[in-house]
């Protein structure tokens, strides 16, 4: 029997430096049911919390015709994006009044949002709540749409994923949930892809084609620009 796939969120995380843009790559358990040992971007299915909220219609005209126009869905994507990311990484991709990332890097700060991390992800607390108490908002307007994979029918366990870039949190620390995800490391595109031709990284091939989409571009700057001609 064919199993329909669940529709999925992932995001490429950039970040620049002195060796050039790098992205983030999150190692899955080796005891996983999908993808086993497999490093990957952040990401998960979508939830029905992820619908929450309401956008005015993106600006972005040809993204929105890849989701038929339905504004409700492309930020569902996004939504998705935003709370994995948080429950997986740590980085709260949410902006304040001024457009700017929150800065979790203190004792304090990492304890307090570690705290909502473990209650988003346990669905005692939903993300659109955190934001408000937290005076933020979802950075949907950093979010850039890259492509559309789908696990091929031959998989037991199959998604519909759509694949987002955004530039990472400077002021925030990450790490791995150690449960889904045991390790990440910061790769150039083109590292990430020799790793994984010498075998000392697992990738599955929507990453490695994403992977060889980004390796065109030396900043995450000119990524972004890339998606706003």
């Amino acid at each position: 029997m064919c199993v329909t796939p669940r529709k999925a969120s992932t995001v490429s995380i950039l970040k620049d430096n002195s060796g050039g843009m790098e992205v983030l790559l999150m190692r899955r358990h080796q005891d996983d049911r999908f993808l086993p040992d497999y490093y990957v971007f952040p990401g998960g299915a979508l939830d029905n919390q992820d619908y929450d909220y309401e956008f005015p219609r993106s600006k972005r005209i040809l993204e929105l015709k890849d989701f038929k126009d339905d504004s409700k869905k492309y930020y569902g994507y996004i939504i998705c994006g935003i709370r994995e990311t948080f429950e997986e990484s740590g980085f709260l991709l949410a902006v304040d009044e001024n457009g700017n990332y929150p800065c979790i890097n203190t004792k304090e700060s990492v304890e307090k949002f570690t705290l909502y991390r473990n209650l988003v992800f346990e669905k005692k607390i939903s993300l659109s709540d955190m934001l408000i108490k937290e005076n933020l908002a979802p950075a949907v307007d950093n979010f850039f749409y890259m492509n559309r994979w789908i696990t091929p029918p031959l998989f037991p366990i199959r998604y519909d994923a759509r694949f987002f870039a955004v530039t990472a949190p400077s002021d925030q620390k990450i790490s791995h949930d150690g449960n889904e995800l045991v390790d990440f490391q910061w790769m150039t595109p083109g590292e990430a892809l020799e790793q994984y031709r010498k075998n000392k990284i697992k990738l599955v091939m929507p990453t490695i084609k994403t992977l060889e989409f980004l390796n065109k571009f030396r900043t995450s700057g000119e990524v972004t620009a890339h998606f706003q001609k």
